[in-house]
């Protein structure tokens, strides 16, 4: 049998900046100025060097458990069942809300051009119809992962290079905003400002989490890992800082007012044709990690009920076409029901709180397997996320978490219930590659 072949350092690279570049710095940045005005800036620098400090957690654990999963693995394999179970879980709800918040992203840079679009019926149709579609499997996913990610990066240096080329875009005089942290303003402003722009800063790396998921595909992740993760984001944070820059210096006060600043910033540059060239490449980059999250969140919470955690097993059994049929249903119904739970800005909060349980989870972890400096740093700047978070955002995370702890008790399985279901399974499996040889 012919061996998978193992993820390099520069696909490593590469898979980590794709995973963590998405919709966040285009379509918020124009949030993080109205609360914290040019200290977003420092806002970028201080949840990227948080983040730094959080991925090393990972990587730390990644060194001891080098199989895939990534912080549900860490929880069950430190704390036992019970956490496992609870860190599993918001995985696969991490996935989901990721889904429903690319969806909203989607709709939200392509009112840009189409401002009557009805976002909340395209939204149920796009989650339902995918969700469908991954029902049949799919062979067209890793090209189309492969083309966006390519449309991402070239979207990303053409913005960059062209306005670093024009600099009489960037206005020394946009630099001299009145919202500093001992401010306030209509909204926000000062420190609470700051702290606010520091939660959705966060929402812009949150797609780090998934190199370590993918450990086992990696060569030699023990020694690869932490450095090309290192290397990765100081990439994203270098990339955030330039975007910022520029869209703040092009745009100033008006970096509030609109959509997606990159593009009317764009637009300044190469004229009216600027905004719609430039959403469209957005919107096609935003679909493709619509796409795979489709396809691979399910797939979390199938593998979740095989092996790992406390889910009924019947919730991993495939269909004809291998693809867990209650995971995909689940999926969409849950992506649905959060789509429409709120708008983009929520679903990016609701996104980091999602993350915050696994980033704190991993902090501890550390500091139980004595990693005390990583693990200390990783738990108080998880907390510092609680600060930042609206009172709906908290309502709901919180409410989802007491929701979890409830269905465990519910659905908690026996060992001997679960070890029988498992040799059955494998027993099947094997029967049925037998078969399969036979035919051949």
């Amino acid at each position: 049998m012919k061996e998978n072949k193992l993820l390099s350092p520069a696909a490593i690279f590469l898979l980590g900046v794709n995973s963590i570049i998405g919709s966040g710095i285009f379509l918020l940045s124009g949030k993080i100025y109205e609360d914290a005005g040019i200290w977003s800036l420092l806002a970028i620098l201080c949840a990227g060097l948080s983040i730094f400090v959080i991925a090393f957690a990972y990587a730390n654990m990644s060194k001891i458990y080098s199989k895939n999963g990534g912080a549900f693995v860490y929880a069950k394999e430190t704390f036992g069942r019970f956490p496992g179970f609870i860190v599993g879980m918001v995985t696969w709800l991490l996935g989901t809300v990721t889904l429903a918040t690319e969806v909203s992203a989607l709709l939200t840079a392509m009112k840009m051009i189409l401002p009557n679009l009805n976002s909340r019926l395209i939204g149920i149709i796009i989650i339902l119809a995918l969700g469908i579609i991954s029902y049949f499997g799919s062979s067209i996913i890793a090209g189309l992962d492969n083309l966006t990610s390519f449309v991402k990066i070239v979207l990303v240096l053409v913005f960059i290079f062209t306005c670093l080329w024009c600099l009489w875009l960037v206005r020394g005089l946009n630099f001299s905003s009145p919202n500093l942290l001992t401010a306030s303003s209509a909204n926000l402003g000062g420190f609470k400002g700051f702290l606010s722009a520091y939660g959705t800063v966060f929402f812009f790396f949150t797609g780090f989490s998934f190199l370590p998921v993918n450990a086992e595909k990696m060569k030699n992740p023990a020694k690869n890992l932490p450095k090309m993760m290192s290397l990765v984001m100081l990439t994203c944070l270098a990339v955030y800082l330039i975007i910022q820059t520029i869209t703040i210096g092009a745009l100033g006060p008006e970096l509030t007012k609109t959509l997606v600043p990159a593009a009317t910033a764009f637009s300044k540059i190469v004229g009216s044709i600027g905004i719609p060239l430039f959403v469209v490449g957005i919107c096609f980059s935003i679909f493709g990690v619509i796409v795979a999250t489709t396809f691979n969140t399910p797939t979390i919470l199938a593998s979740l009920a095989q092996a790992h955690e406390d889910v009924p097993m019947f919730v991993s059994k495939n269909n004809r076409f291998g693809t867990p049929t209650w995971a995909i249903i689940l999926t969409t119904v849950c992506g649905i029901a959060l789509f429409l739970s709120g708008n983009y800005v929520f679903l990016s909060g609701l996104t980091v709180f999602m993350s915050f349980v696994q980033y704190l989870s991993t902090g501890l972890a550390n500091i139980k397997k004595k990693f005390l400096l990583i693990g200390i740093g990783s738990v108080l700047f998880s907390l510092v996320l609680l600060t930042s978070f609206t009172l709906s955002v908290l309502i709901l995370g919180l409410g989802i978490l007491i929701l979890l702890v409830m269905i465990y008790f519910v659905v908690k399985l026996d060992d001997d219930e679960r070890e029988k279901w498992l040799k059955e399974h494998q027993e099947k499996s094997k029967g049925a590659d037998v078969n399969t040889v036979k035919r051949l």
